[in-house]
């Protein structure tokens, strides 16, 4: 869990990104690729419940508590920061669906 910036060619390397098209074509591929789930030809994920990415508990618990120090430092007047990590605590924590819940 960083905030650092990714190139798209590295996104989908790790993942991240399905498939990499150019400006021209992304409503087109977006429509087919939209088609073939509903058509059940290319599988749904259901990334709530993906949880390969992440470190381990301990590890994200002290990387939210740097994010909430580093929000409240920057932004103090500005709950809705905290919030959003309320919300990712909760998903880390407790899953995906709990954490969207949460909001």
């Amino acid at each position: 869990m960083s905030s650092k910036p990714i190139m798209s060619e590295e996104g989908k390397k790790l993942g991240l990104i399905d498939v990499v098209v150019s400006s021209e074509e992304l409503l087109k591929v977006s429509q087919l690729w939209a088609l073939d789930i509903a058509e059940r030809c290319r599988p749904w994920i259901n990334s709530l419940l993906r949880t390969g990415k992440l470190c381990s508990l301990s590890e994200a618990q002290e990387i939210l508590k740097v994010a909430r120090k580093h929000a409240r430092q920057t932004a103090p007047n500005m709950p809705q920061h905290q919030a959003c990590l309320d919300v990712i605590e909760e998903g880390i924590v407790f899953g995906g669906y709990c954490g969207i819940l949460k909001m």
